[in-house]
Parts: structure tokens; sequence; C-alpha cells
């Protein structure tokens, strides 16, 4: 019976591991660089949380330097830039949101999607957008797919 007990708790607790951080635009700086990220086509990669598969990534174009934390560096797209969405009836990006490409402080070779939550362009209700997130500057986690597809950009 324990067996089964942790074994359903280990299940349904999978997809904490891949939990997003959270910043507040109050704890950002501006930051200013001549090294902008410029991409020739649209960066998407696949991230299974729990039972859920989401799509998250940015849109071809060019993203600049423009704030900064302790943690990073948050490079940002024109309008609606960044994307996701859960695998539903369509899959992929189904969502357009405010939002850019973050690079780590601590490891150069670290980048990640970022978005601003509650910017959704077309209110679709699979945005997160809870009241604790909401217009808050999401860091989603980490994958080595899309770090090397926007490294080889930089």
């Amino acid at each position: 019976m324990k067996f089964w007990i942790v074994s359903a708790f280990l299940f349904i607790t999978s997809g904490c591991a891949s939990t997003p951080t959270f910043q507040s635009k109050d704890n950002l700086t501006a930051y200013q660089s001549n090294q902008a990220i410029n991409l020739s086509d649209d960066v998407v990669y696949k991230v299974k949380k729990g039972m859920v598969t989401w799509f998250f990534g940015v849109q071809q174009g060019t993203y600049i330097p423009k704030y900064q934390d302790d943690t990073g560096y948050y490079y940002e797209g024109s309008g609606h830039s960044a994307c996701m969405g859960t695998q539903g009836k369509t899959g992929g990006c189904t969502d357009k949101l405010i939002g850019g490409i973050w690079r780590s402080k601590t490891a150069p070779n670290d980048f990640r999607m970022y978005y601003l939550d509650g910017s959704s362009e077309n209110e679709s209700p699979n945005i997160q957008g809870y009241a604790l997130t909401l217009n808050k500057y999401v860091i989603e986690t980490k994958s080595e797919e899309f770090s090397t597809k926007i490294g080889g950009s930089f």
C-alpha cells in the first residue's frame, strides 16, 4: 500500500521540477548593451509538466537588451514576440505574449524564454495569469535545445 501511495505522489508531483521563476518589474533595472540577439527563425521547444506537454518559444526577429536583475539579462522582442501553448487540438504555440529571451549572468550559455504574465494578445484561457503572478516576468524552465539555438544567434 505504501508503495502505491508513494508512487502516486511522485507521479503527481513530477511536473513540479519544471516550475518557472517569477520576477517583479520593480526588481529590474535598465540594461543597455550593443549585443542584440537576431533570430532568422522561430525557436520553439516542448516541456512536459506533469501530464501536460507545453510549448514555449520566441518568434523570429531582433531581441534587444532591456532589463537586468541579480540573476540575468532580459532581451525583449517587439510586440507579442514570445509564445506558449499546450498540446491540445492544435498543439504548438497558440498564444502570443510580450516577452523575449533571458540570459543567465552565472552561466552565459543558459538562455530561457520569458514573458510578462497576463500580456496575452488574445486572452486565451490557457495563459497562466494567476493573481500572484499577474504582471510579473515569468522565466521558464531551462531547455538545452532552446539554449543551443539561441546561443548560436548571439
